[in-house]
């Protein structure tokens, strides 16, 4: 399983250089799409009292900001599109490149694909004050279903009807995330 703490898994998680760019595919690109069909999903479904908000700055970005609550059994916060009609397709790609803006916390990165209800997980540390690019390889991916862990293969590339970025971290917390891109490669 990743370790966010460990610094060697950081390090491959997030270095840019690691792979070559010019095989990159943008799933969505901030700047160029705007807000789009992005929308909100806090623990509120479940009685939680987490608030969180998505908007656009003003240089175009993709801003994800709120507070994590635990009160009533909460303890998230997210943002997510669902792509059912018309999902991403990642045939022949292997690693996903996500731009962010951090505050020094945990997020974790979801795939959905029409296989199954599950989605598949990855957690990064997003570096506070700073862009940097997340490096995410599919095979570190591994299964979930509502915080819990599934018994399946880690993600194979299937196309992908939902990306969801969340927050969880186990504690009450304010968090501000910026985003720019969500790349395959």
């Amino acid at each position: 399983m990743y370790n966010p703490t460990d610094p060697a898994q950081d390090a491959a998680a997030t270095n840019p250089e690691s792979k070559d760019t010019s095989a990159l595919t943008t799933l969505y690109n901030w700047p160029e799409q705007g807000k789009g069909k992005w929308r909100i999903q806090d623990d509120v479904v479940m009685g939680g009292r987490s608030d969180s908000h998505f908007e656009m700055t003003d240089d175009g970005h993709g801003r994800f900001y709120g507070k994590v609550s635990l009160e009533n059994n909460g303890g998230f916060c997210s943002v997510q599109r669902t792509n059912e009609d018309d999902p991403f397709v990642v045939k022949g790609k292997s690693v996903f490149s996500v731009q962010v803006k951090g505050d020094g916390k945990n997020y974790n990165f979801r795939v959905r694909t029409p296989n199954g209800r599950h989605a598949y997980a990855f957690t990064f540390f997003a570096k506070p004050g700073q862009w940097e690019t997340v490096m995410i390889p599919f095979a570190a991916m591994e299964g979930t279903y509502r915080g819990r862990d599934v018994d399946v293969p880690n993600y194979a590339g299937e196309d992908i009807t939902e990306i969801q970025i969340l927050i969880g971290n186990g504690r009450a917390e304010s968090f501000e995330l910026l985003l720019k891109d969500i790349s395959v490669m």
